[in-house]
């Protein structure tokens, strides 16, 4: 039994749960969007689940990345939301309360651009998912840009205070 289960999960691990805000596109509708969208990845298979989200299941965890890394996405002015499968997700429980979000951190300084000092930052928000490539690469340091999962239930902060290692503070 835990054989099967793991050669299954390893089968759906490069998947994300897609999810529309408001609407629910009909299936054919959907794979259009992704064939005319995503065209810098492999053509990627669409499965609906009858609880009113698709599953899309990419041939390559680089193809996933590349997804994520590109979002947000719109459908008739209706965000798309985005978040990776896991063997664990319940959907009514954790998908329309934990959402992923793109979070722009303006005029950080570049002292606090190291992977620890952007995921302890933030982790203020939420669950620190992944850096966008201009951030990564630093090709563009007017601005930090995160994918950070976040509790849309709890307040969001609208600004971090920062000490750096003078005991200076700034925001």
């Amino acid at each position: 039994m835990r054989k099967n289960r793991k050669k299954e999960e390893e089968k759906w691990k490069h998947s994300l749960i897609l999810f529309v805000i408001r609407e629910m596109p009909g299936y054919n509708y959907m794979k259009r969007f992704i064939t005319q969208i995503w065209t810098n990845v492999a053509s990627p298979n669409l499965y609906y689940h009858d609880k009113g989200y698709y599953v899309v299941k990419f041939q390559s965890e680089s193809d996933l990345k590349e997804i994520l890394f590109t979002w947000p996405y719109s459908i008739n002015n209706k965000p798309i939301i985005l978040k990776q499968w896991t063997p664990k997700l319940d959907f009514k429980a954790e998908f329309l309360v934990d959402i992923p979000l793109w979070v722009t951190f303006p005029k950080l300084p570049l002292n606090c651009w190291g992977c620890d000092s952007l995921s302890r930052i933030a982790s203020v928000v939420g669950i620190p998912l992944f850096a966008d490539e201009c951030t990564t690469k630093q090709t563009r340091i007017f601005y930090v840009r995160m994918l950070i999962e976040v509790d849309v239930t709890k307040p969001m902060p609208n600004e971090i205070i920062i000490m750096d290692a003078q005991g200076q503070a700034f925001q």
